[in-house]
């Protein structure tokens, strides 16, 4: 396997590193529980493809063919061959001699094992049996507990002996007598919210192995299992560049996200009014994968963004996200960010003091300095600033975080929910795009949800930060951060 292909493995699967660790220190068995449908035999092939430079695949199921397998998991052709598929389809010989299937499975493996014990090929280069035993209480079920372990120790035995690898996949959650056998033990559980389907792997156990993450959602789009990630703030760029903008419709304003914009069938629609509701535990990071390529894709195509973020941020805090990724002219002509009355400073100190290869911008005219007193004066200045660039565009974008203006002003709460009904009538008159911020049990979250076009709720789920639309019900996501083009982007790993 190449450096190349271990990284992207990496990339895809960082939830399967210490799975892949405990195969590679050279453990032989693994228990995978989990009822049906809840992405057993895909891990396995996953984990099967991480390792193909080690192994060769057997692969043992009831009633399961060559063709059958392949049209399921069309991705494992190249590395599980059809002479090492087998199927146990006659259910009545099983019935009557178990013994016979387990004798078939034992065959299989030393047949291949033969080929490892060649004396002209070193056993490094050779292929050692990777077997996954799809169903295995189900071809045991005949046998009393003492025959069961029995041959539980005989297939463990073979696969030592050989340096190979065997995975038991089961139904039954309760406890049992493998579980001490076998050097590791996995579960996967899956549960829903409100109508969309989360997976989560937990790792029970990994002789010789630190579990980093004991639990790992997960998803199996496209038939493959794919682990969720966490956010990172860590900027990995060598070289910043433009941002690469996707071209608004009619009718619609793109997300800046390709994937996103065809789960909305093209985008948000202008003049569509958006709620988010973000947990309290959620690391306010999450803004950046998704409102960050948004403001720049508007930017970039001459339409105005002007962004009110939370009053205990300055300006610098949302520009270091935005103005190193757009040409400065743009910036200073389509971009505001309110921000506090000492906010230029602050923009300046942190490109001083910034390690990252950002271009300096010495006009700072895009930041919106609050020197005012009241919400009341301060809601004009909201109101003129986006008239202003409203006429300067052919689209605007706001984005507000009401949750922390309701804390800064919290003696005129009646006006700033009236606020929110005021903007969300001037966006749909202009046909612009307006998105609201609030957390739960602020009253600005009730007003938001109830007069929004469309509620997107975020929230941590085992570490991981899921983007879920609610209303309308349209897809639930992880939300990973992405920085490989040089410019803050979203990667979106949807929930299924």
């Amino acid at each position: 396997m190449t450096d190349a292909y271990e990284k992207s493995v990496v990339n895809i699967n960082p939830g399967l590193d210490d799975l892949n660790k405990f195969i590679k220190i050279g453990n032989h068995s693994l228990l995978v529980k989990g009822r049906s449908g809840t992405g057993k035999v895909t891990l396995c092939f996953e984990l099967a493809r991480n390792n193909i430079d080690r192994f060769d695949v057997i692969f043992v199921s009831r009633n399961v063919s060559e063709k059958g397998l392949h049209n399921r998991f069309p991705w494992v052709k190249p590395f599980v061959k059809p002479h090492n598929i087998l199927s146990i389809s006659n259910l009545d010989s099983m019935l009557a001699d178990p013994s016979f299937i387990l004798t078939n499975i034992a065959n299989s493996i030393s047949n291949l094992t033969m080929k490892i014990q060649d004396p002209f090929s070193s056993w490094e280069e050779s292929p050692r049996p990777f077997t996954i035993l799809d169903g295995w209480e189900g071809i045991t079920r005949e046998l009393d507990s003492t025959a069961r372990t029995k041959a539980e120790k005989m297939l463990t035995s073979i696969i030592n002996r050989s340096e190979g690898f065997i995975v038991f996949l089961v139904e039954e959650i309760d406890k049992s007598s493998i579980e001490y056998l076998v050097d590791g033990v996995v579960v996967l559980n899956q549960d829903f919210y409100r109508s969309y389907r989360l997976r989560e792997m937990q790792i029970e156990k990994l002789k010789g192995t630190h579990i980093s993450r004991a639990k790992v959602p997960f998803t199996l789009e496209g038939g493959r299992f794919r682990t969720f990630s966490g956010l990172s703030q860590r900027r990995l760029i060598s070289k910043t560049n433009n941002f690469v903008p996707t071209s608004h419709s009619n009718g619609f304003f793109s997300t800046g996200s390709p994937e996103l914009d065809h789960k909305l069938n093209g985008g948000f629609k202008k003049g569509t009014v958006i709620s988010i509701e973000i947990e309290e535990d959620v690391d306010r990071f999450v803004f950046v994968p998704i409102l960050a390529p948004l403001i720049l894709n508007f930017i970039s195509q001459d339409h105005a963004a002007f962004v009110i973020p939370a009053s205990d941020q300055y300006g610098s805090a949302v520009a270091k996200y935005i103005i190193p990724y757009a040409p400065k002219d743009k910036i200073t002509k389509f971009l505001r960010i309110f921000s506090s009355a000492d906010g230029s400073s602050k923009v300046s100190a942190s490109y001083e003091s910034s390690t990252s290869p950002i271009d300096p911008l010495e006009d700072i005219s895009f930041l919106l300095l609050n020197t005012e007193k009241t919400f009341s004066q301060t809601f004009v200045l909201w109101l003129n600033t986006r008239k202003k660039l409203g006429q300067e565009s052919q689209g605007c974008v706001t984005t507000i975080d009401y949750s922390f203006v309701e804390l800064e002003y919290q003696n005129e709460t009646q006006l700033i929910l009236k606020s929110i009904i005021e903007m969300s009538r001037l966006t749909r008159k202009s046909n612009d795009l307006l998105i609201m911020v609030s957390r739960p049990n602020y009253r600005s979250l009730d007003v938001m949800r109830s007069i929004s076009d469309m509620h997107l709720r975020v929230f941590e789920y085992d570490g991981v930060l899921m983007l879920a639309a609610t209303k309308p019900q349209l897809f639930l996501y992880n939300i990973q951060s992405d920085f490989s083009g040089g410019f803050p982007n979203s990667i979106l790993k949807e929930s299924t």
